[in-house]
């Protein structure tokens, strides 16, 4: 087995409200039960610092999602960082990532936040529409938002990301233009965009089967898309991924471990974790689990095999696949020598077709050894992930 450094991923389901768009696995709640909490994410670490595939391994870097990781306090932070730097030691100028509500900002907090160890804050902003924010679900103003990563970034956290979302009732491409200015003029280093997707089971999902909920035509969104690297560029951002812009040397490092297929842990309730195996250099198969999702259950089960809530393993063909998928996420895209060096073939064996073919059609740029989306194959990315899942022989419902 390789021991190369693996992300550690850390869930907290808790949020003082649900948003109606929502279909994580979040819940809403008065009160954290953070103790018990706590105690379970330690149990988890000490469980895994055993387990022969994590076992001597360090952490490259380590994120909290959510739901809402920013309603635990700087001394729980600390005491999951402590107890992953005892049990396997964290890399130096690892990327510790926390991700925040913008409601109710304090100096303070932030400030104790960074002496627990986080250097990198990801605020849910959203939007800077106050009706747009109402219309959202969420809980916090324009100002809030301003005032949440000024006083981050004074209290000495200087990383720090915003999310935003588009394609919303009634959204023009100019209210989209007016956010994207919003965002890049605070001391940001970060921009994620998202485009509004209505999932079965969400609130928002239901008022669109009444017929109380309107979206953008497709046309629109397209549009939007397109424009957000213009502006964004214009800003000093690049694009470097699908939905992710960031300025020079400030590229999300944990997500893109993720893109790029390296081993990560995640802990708390309905965390993924995903391990590749090897025979030398090659790589042959891998494992991918969830923890259970409910965060009694998980809170009771945690540091034992029933914490598990479903595995699968992964073929070679299945990660084959995933190396293009999630690989061309990322603007600078997929290389073919990489794909040769893990998998011992030519990515021409399988897909000889499939990029022949994408290529002629305009969705994907072949240069020397590396292979892009083009901006068509950005606006219908899904469609050439599915190309490859028909033409590769692989089944989409085994790798996702």
């Amino acid at each position: 087995m390789i021991r190369s450094p693996f992300a550690l991923y850390i869930h907290v389901p808790f949020c003082s409200r649900k948003c109606p768009y929502c279909d994580f696995n979040t819940y809403a709640t008065l009160k954290v039960p953070e103790e018990e909490y706590l105690q379970a994410l330690l149990a988890d670490l000490r469980a895994y610092a055993r387990d022969n595939r994590f076992e001597g391994r360090t952490i490259s870097s380590i994120f909290w999602g959510g739901g809402t990781p920013s309603l635990l306090s700087p001394a729980t932070l600390n005491a999951v960082h402590a107890e992953a730097r005892t049990l396997f030691g964290v890399e130096v100028g690892a990327e510790v990532t926390l991700e925040a509500n913008p409601a109710d900002p304090s100096k303070e907090k932030y400030a104790l936040t960074k002496a627990a160890g986080v250097n990198r804050v990801s605020f849910g902003v959203q939007s800077f529409d106050a009706k747009r924010l109402e219309l959202l679900g969420r809980d916090h103003s324009p100002q809030n938002a301003r005032d949440a990563v000024r006083l981050c970034v004074e209290a000495g956290i200087e990383n720090v990301s915003v999310d935003l979302i588009f394609g919303v009732t009634d959204q023009t491409i100019e209210d989209l233009e007016g956010d994207l200015a919003a965002a890049a003029a605070l001391p940001v280093t970060h921009i994620s965009t998202y485009a509004l997707t209505i999932e079965p089971g969400t609130p928002f999902f239901q008022r669109q089967e009444r017929g109380l909920l309107s979206m953008p035509s497709d046309g629109l969104v397209a549009e939007m898309l397109d424009r957000i690297p213009e502006v964004l560029a214009s800003q000093g951002f690049s694009r470097y991924e699908i939905s992710n812009y960031a300025r020079v040397g400030l590229v999300s490092r944990h997500n893109e471990a993720y893109w790029i297929g390296r081993d990560y842990l995640g802990i708390g309730a309905g965390a993924h974790s995903y391990v590749a195996s090897y025979s030398g250099d090659r790589r042959v198969g891998g494992s991918r689990w969830s923890t259970l999702a409910l965060p009694a259950s998980y809170m009771k089960a945690a540091g034992t095999p029933s914490a598990v809530s479903w595995r699968e393993e992964l073929s070679r063909e299945s990660l084959m696949f995933e190396f293009f998928y999630l690989g061309l996420r990322r603007m600078v895209g997929v290389s073919l020598n990489e794909f040769e060096k893990l998998f011992g073939d030519s990515a021409a064996s399988p897909y000889r077709a499939v990029l022949r073919e994408l290529s002629d059609e305009g969705f994907l740029r072949v240069e020397n050894d590396w292979i892009q989306l083009t901006s068509a194959g950005i606006a219908l990315a899904d469609s050439v992930y599915e190309r490859f899942v028909i033409e590769g022989g692989e089944s989409v419902s085994s790798t996702r």
